[in-house]
């Protein structure tokens, strides 16, 4: 192939990618004005919820990849997944759509399923990199969720702790589309303009409550907390904290776009790097910020083995190495000059947000305190069943500080029974005991170790390319596995669902090394779809 015939692709591709940016930007934008309109107007909800789910279905039946990057958007965007909701038995009962997603998109793949024949997609099955490790997490969670029967668990808390899980059923729709080129190009259009979205809508709510918008500060908040998107709270008369939990894909992409930015310049990686650090510093999490700094930790050891490994002359390395550190620094900086001009544009307010920041850096609030208050009643019931776990369901009575729960417990005393945790890995041992953990644990140290050995083959045959996309993915999972430690991740569809994208990427990527290597030996390719 010619330069010009590579070219002129090059070009259709990214004109093709640019057109399916621009289209889900702006289907966020009509979809989320819906969910502010069906907020308020319930028979409207309930409409909406039905339509998605109809085109949804539809769309899934024409082309599963598109019900899977549905999915996956929502995720991005939708937190806890109730930007719209069906109301069953006068209230009683909430259906996110979510919820609502995963039941079409699983049904759409069943009927196709049926269709193609199960015997080949067996065999994608039994082909795919990390089956085993994934099988033997199933047999936990089952387990988890039997157990919680046996041990007579509230049905209700074992169902609503329970089917977060259920989430790690989309590896059997992804194993089935990931073969497909197409899909990956979709993928990385739509979470980056989930993510761009995500990003955004963080900054103009921090604009529209640190400016005291009255017109549209109650409207805001309610719809917020009322479907779930997040947190905001007042910290000073002019401050508040804008939380949403789908900022993890803020902190994840900053790892994955950290590694990219080679030079002090502002390039589409560095502001992408600015950006979600932004939306990291603004949710004013402790969880996301202990994660950033020991992943950075990560990235610049990494960084000292990677200059080794390259034989360049210590002068070289040293020179490389101040950049990097320089680089990291800047970015920081703009980061939150981003947030001061965001905090200070007109009109003005008054207030101090750099003490803002310091204070949030050291003082332990309610639900800090809460954090703390939970720990001894938690290991004392992980105590009873340390190997097998306690079952889903399982609850925790604890004394809590936080001021939103202190009036609904009886005689106002702040004593709280929970069946969900703060601590992430306390919870699993909890749910699924030591044995459970264990085997969640052994999936990612794999992940861990394909990315990790990957990117040392990289470094060695010199593949810049590959080299600078596989320590963002490694930093980034170290981030997760960091922030689930205070804020549990692991169990919830957002954590979930970033697990189940890179097993899938790396198996895809094995399958390519695979032809590749076939095809330079001459051999048949390795194809897992035939």
């Amino acid at each position: 192939m010619d330069y010009v015939s590579q070219y002129t692709i090059k070009s259709l591709i990214c004109q093709s990618s640019m057109s399916l940016f621009r289209k889900t930007i702006i289907f966020l934008i009509l979809l989320e004005l819906l969910s502010i309109f069906a907020w308020g107007w319930p028979v409207f909800n309930s409409f909406c919820f039905v339509v998605i789910l109809g085109l949804v279905f539809i769309l899934s039946l024409k082309n599963l990849s598109f019900g899977i990057l549905i999915a996956l958007g929502e995720l991005i965007i939708g937190s806890h997944g109730y930007l719209f909701s069906l109301n069953i038995g006068q209230g009683s009962t909430l259906i996110s759509i979510r919820l609502g997603i995963f039941l079409v998109v699983m049904l759409a793949f069943a009927i196709q399923l049926v269709k193609k024949g199960l015997n080949n997609y067996w065999q994608e099955l039994k082909a795919f990199r990390f089956f085993r490790y994934y099988l033997l997490l199933a047999i936990a969670i089952v387990w988890g969720f039997a157990w919680g029967l046996i041990r007579g668990n509230d049905f209700g808390n074992i169902f609503l702790d329970f089917n977060n899980w259920l989430f790690f059923l989309y590896l059997l729709p992804l194993i089935s589309v990931s073969q497909e080129e197409k899909f990956w190009l979709a993928l990385r259009n739509v979470a980056l303009s989930c993510l761009v979205w995500l990003i955004f809508k963080t900054l103009l709510f921090f604009y529209i409550f640190a400016h005291q918008f009255l017109w549209a500060l109650p409207e805001a908040y309610l719809w917020v907390r009322d479907t779930r998107v997040g947190e905001i709270t007042r910290f000073t008369d002019t401050f508040y904290r804008v939380f949403f939990q789908s900022q993890i894909y803020a902190l994840l992409g900053f790892f994955i776009f950290l590694p990219l930015v080679k030079k002090v310049r502002i390039t589409y990686y560095s502001l992408l790097s600015i950006v979600c650090l932004s939306a990291v510093l603004v949710s004013l999490s402790r969880s996301f910020w202990v994660g950033v700094i020991i992943a950075l930790v990560i990235y610049f050891l990494f960084l000292i083995y990677q200059l080794r490994v390259t034989h360049y002359t210590l002068r070289v390395a040293s020179k490389t190495f101040l950049q990097r550190l320089l680089l990291v620094i800047l970015i920081i900086l703009v980061s939150f000059a981003l947030l001061f001009t965001v905090a200070y544009a007109p009109p003005q307010i008054s207030g101090n947000l750099a003490n803002l920041f310091r204070d949030r850096a050291t003082e332990v609030e309610a639900a800090g305190s809460s954090r703390i208050n939970m720990l001894k009643p938690l290991l004392l019931s992980i105590v009873n069943h340390p190997v097998i776990g306690s079952g889903f369901g399982t609850t925790v009575t604890y004394q809590s500080a936080d001021p939103r729960i202190i009036p609904a417990t009886a005689g106002g005393t702040g004593e709280f029974t929970t069946y969900a945790f703060e601590w992430g890995y306390l919870d699993l041992l909890l749910k699924i005991g030591l044995a459970g953990l264990f085997v969640y644990l052994l999936l990612i140290y794999k992940l861990l170790c394909v990315v990790w050995q990957q990117t040392k083959s990289a470094i060695s045959n010199q593949r810049s390319a590959i080299s600078n996309s596989l320590p963002g993915l490694f930093l980034s999972l170290l981030a997760l596995l960091t922030v689930n430690v205070f804020t549990p991740y692991l169990n919830h569809p957002l954590g979930i669902g970033f697990i189940l994208i890179v097993s899938v990427w790396l198996n895809c990527q094995q399958a390519k090394e695979l032809s590749s290597s076939g095809l330079n030996r001459g051999s048949t390719p390795y194809y897992p779809n035939k």
